[in-house]
């Protein structure tokens, strides 16, 4: 007679021992599962996070920028890119008299400097500065939850979540040194990759620039790159977008609305989650069928192997055992493997992954990324389980006679 459990579990490793190509071969499609399930899940959820981030960091209704600088302005924003671009000088006055006239709703107005610093001994490492006025900003400021800076002095500088820099050290840009005063939370945005400094500072280092670069870039002596406009309740956007641009495209300067630069982004967004989706689900049914049909093609050469089995005493259900646990632990290694090095790619991956995107991505809390480990840990392994049970009970049907014949 068989021993109970312990003596199933040998036997079951001895047999993965003794066909070592079929066992590599269904932990390798198990592996592939759960990596799949993993890094897609994760690199989904991370792409929602960034979008939300966003949404959510954009606090501005509507965003003027230079008239054919808008292209310009999703490369800033999503992934950091260093750009230096500059409204007309009037366009402040022309939307501040708008605002005092009352004509489109305008509420909030801060105006932003973009400044690309350089690869250069004169500059501690290429990253896009972004001058505010910390008097009007309603934007910069309101990310410092953990923080309170009364003000943002003169040759003081705020970084993003992945310059490196930190508290009470110091940055050199354009051969000016400047003091770190705080770090903003992570936005899976281009904000983790700059640096905000006050309007002062911006204008001292745009001196600096153009006196190491002998260009001039400032021809008719403005220092606004960006103007964020937030309107009064019950004003729409798009409404006040367009008859902004009416009055205001013939002066150079053009009224993009948030909602256009997110509901872009949002489509391009809901495109990549599908086809992660469908990958996900795709391999999954693929890894059923595959792994059914190895079990299938084993099933002829392994009759003899269950007859011999009832023959000392094994009934059905301990072959049903016996090659679920072949399964589980097959599953389980794959799975396993699988884990790591979704680990691996989710570690090293992420940054690339955003960078080849050019999307909004931030990865999930560590107690959402431990769920999904275990989540794909455990369907893996189920998944090897339910391929294997076709087999299981033919392997269980195996009667003696057919030793007799096969002999």
């Amino acid at each position: 007679m068989l021993r109970k459990s312990l003596s199933l579990m040998g036997i079951a490793r001895k047999n993965i021992k003794r066909n070592p190509k079929r066992s590599f071969f269904i932990t390798f499609v198990i592996m592939l599962l759960t990596l799949f399930i993993l890094v897609g899940s994760v690199f989904s959820i991370s792409l929602s996070n960034g979008a939300e981030s966003m949404s959510n960091r954009l606090g501005a209704d509507i965003m003027i920028v230079p008239e054919g600088y808008d292209p310009h302005l999703d490369s800033i924003l999503l992934s950091g890119k260093p750009s230096t671009f500059f409204l007309p000088s009037s366009a402040w006055n022309e939307l501040n008299e708008i605002k005092n006239n009352n004509d489109f709703g305008i509420d909030l107005m801060t105006a932003q400097t973009f400044l690309a610093t350089l690869n250069a001994s004169c500059c501690s490492y290429p990253v896009q500065i972004v001058g505010i006025d910390y008097d009007t900003d309603f934007l910069i400021k309101s990310w410092l939850k953990n923080a309170i800076y009364d003000d943002l002095n003169d040759r003081e500088i705020i970084v993003g979540h992945h310059v490196a820099g930190f508290p009470g050290e110091t940055l050199k840009f354009f051969g000016r040194d400047l003091k770190v005063i705080g770090r903003l939370e992570q936005t899976g945005m281009g904000f983790d990759n700059m640096v905000f400094m006050n309007r002062n500072t911006v204008q001292v280092l745009s001196k600096e620039a153009e006196r190491i670069t002998e260009r001039k870039w400032f021809n008719d002596g403005s220092l606004n790159s960006v103007i964020m406009l937030k309107l009064k309740p019950n004003y729409d956007s798009k409404t006040c977008a367009l008859e902004l641009n009416k009055k205001l495209n013939s002066k150079g300067i053009y009224a993009l609305f948030s909602k256009k630069f997110i509901n872009n982004i949002g489509h391009s967004l809901k495109i990549v989650s599908r086809l992660i989706s469908f990958s996900v689900i795709f391999l999954w049914i693929l890894s059923v069928v595959i792994i059914g049909l190895i079990f299938a093609l084993t099933f002829s050469e392994r009759k003899k192997e269950f007859g011999i089995l009832r023959a000392i005493g094994a009934d059905r259900n301990k072959i049903i055992k016996l090659c679920l646990y072949e399964s589980f632990m097959i599953s389980f290694y794959g799975a396993l493997l699988g884990i790591f090095l979704g680990i691996f790619i989710i570690a090293a991956g992420s940054p690339i992954m955003a960078e080849i995107l050019k999307m909004p991505f931030l990865l999930p809390k560590i107690s959402v990324l431990i769920m999904l480990v275990i989540i794909a840990f455990f369907v893996s392994i189920l998944t090897g389980i339910i391929a294997s049970l076709n087999f299981a009970f033919r392997a269980s049907k195996s009667e003696i006679y057919e030793i007799m014949r096969g002999a």
